[in-house]
């Protein structure tokens, strides 16, 4: 290590009180007591203090442009000596301790080293995420493979157990179940069970739902014996296009119907019965 040593004559000294505060504050208040017994602006000083001795800090002060000159000279700079009218018992360690390239003033090298170290921390950062991000998109695609292969073999199963399709196309998953209640009701002596398959008929409701309306459902109950249906509709040509779609359906009968007006909106509960075949709209 480079230990540049300061003559006296070059310094400014002062044994200060305590500080009462801590931290920034603390320093603050050395400062203002070191500024009064500067002969120049306590701006143009680096300054640093020792710790406390018998209640008193020391304080060493040296013009900043002098001590910028040996920024890039010496990796320590120290007092030569601590004038003896301060009646402080002067040692090395006391010296180290009023070592004026800190702060703003650290020797280049430090500084240097400092910024290789950011770039190195940062670097290496990048890389970590870098690894990271490709770890993530290596994971993502394994399960978007796994998830194709796996929608493949539903798909196959499906082919394997469903029989052809009709005209009217409908989810795999709809037309298995409306298969497999079949085959249950085969199975415990029902029989017909297609003409009130619960899996179809809401199908085919959802499917021919008329969305142009604008309604929003709050209640739709679909069982062996109808449906009960609760909606809301911004005003009243919206509920009654609805009435109107029933009464045109040739699946569906309307058993009841009433609406509530609202402030904000038309409220319309609906019972529906199925028609038997030929059975001419309500």
């Amino acid at each position: 290590m480079r230990i540049h040593q300061l003559p006296q004559n070059e310094c400014f000294f002062a044994l200060l009180d305590v500080p009462a505060n801590r931290g920034k504050d603390a320093r603050l208040e050395l400062l203002y007591q070191f500024e009064a017994v500067l002969p120049q602006p306590i701006n143009t000083v680096q300054v640093v203090f020792s710790k406390s001795i018998n209640g008193k800090v020391l304080a060493c002060g040296c013009d900043k442009k002098r001590v910028k000159s040996y920024q890039g000279q010496a990796d320590m700079l120290i007092p030569e000596s601590i004038p003896d009218w301060l009646g402080v018992d002067s040692s090395l360690a006391l010296q180290r301790q009023l070592n004026l390239l800190t702060g703003s003033m650290r020797p280049t090298s430090v500084i240097s080293r400092e910024r290789t170290t950011a770039k190195l921390v940062s670097f290496a950062s990048v890389v970590v995420l870098l690894f990271v991000m490709i770890g993530v998109s290596k994971q993502m695609k394994t399960i978007k493979d796994q998830r194709a292969i796996l929608e493949q073999q539903i798909s196959a199963e499906y082919d394997r157990v469903l029989p052809q399709a009709s005209t009217i196309s409908q989810p795999d998953a709809i037309r298995f179940a409306t298969l497999l209640n079949q085959t249950r009701a085969t199975r415990t002596g029902k029989t017909r069970i297609e003409e009130n398959d619960l899996v179809s008929d809401f199908a085919n409701l959802v499917e021919d739902w008329p969305e142009s309306l604008g309604l929003q459902t709050s209640s739709l109950a679909l069982d062996n014996q109808g449906i009960r249906l609760q909606v809301s509709g911004p005003d009243d040509s919206a509920t009654t296009g609805l009435i109107q779609y029933f009464a045109e359906n040739p699946h569906w009968a309307i058993d009841t119907r009433s609406t509530i007006p609202r402030s904000d909106r038309i409220d319309l509960n609906m019972s529906l019965s199925r028609k038997t075949p030929g059975e001419p709209p309500s």
